[in-house]
């Protein structure tokens, strides 16, 4: 790559910034400098929340990243998914099933686990709405979480029904193996 730079590391943004460093603006047109161009979080790195498209179904609770295949949510409402750990959050309050929720999470990704299960409860027994249940999308979407998970969806009877949820965790990228 040519310019005063000469870098060439593939980082277009910082490159043309670099060459540009001494250019002086011309006197009196007005021009105003484009905004930087979003910046991309690597692979495993935490760019803050996420959004999920949220789907309900009565009791239900399910979720899927943008972009992500309805396929992956399917399988994962079908139990189809083999859990590699899980968290129980009975008897804990919000703020202890959050960092709970956050540490089991962090953990299985560093494990290179593709599902865990997180079991909640169904919220009978809290005053009010079901309080955990009703937080979970939103620690899940949390960073540095939210850019690691594919979908979550109620569990199956087997694992607990509405009263737990499966969490489907990306894959880790080839370059932080």
């Amino acid at each position: 790559m040519s310019g005063k730079s000469g870098r060439g590391d593939g980082d277009d943004a910082s490159s043309f910034a670099d060459a540009m460093r001494d250019v002086k603006p011309l006197a009196g047109r007005g021009k105003t400098q484009p905004p930087a161009p979003p910046r991309r979080a690597r692979a495993g790195e935490a760019s803050g929340p996420s959004e999920f498209e949220l789907l309900h179904d009565g009791e239900r609770l399910e979720g899927r990243a943008p972009g992500i295949d309805r396929k992956h949510l399917r399988r994962l409402r079908a139990g189809q998914v083999r859990v590699g750990s899980r968290v129980d959050l009975h008897g804990l309050e919000a703020r202890e099933a959050r960092l709970a929720v956050r540490a089991s999470l962090l953990a299985a990704i560093e494990a290179g686990e593709r599902c865990v299960l997180v079991i909640h409860g169904r919220g009978h027994h809290s005053p009010g709405r079901p309080v955990l249940k009703r937080s979970l999308p939103t620690w899940l979407a949390e960073a540095p979480l939210g850019p690691r998970i594919l979908a979550f969806a109620s569990a199956t009877p087997e694992d607990g029904g509405t009263g737990a949820t499966y969490v489907l965790l990306r894959r880790p990228s080839r370059e932080s193996r």
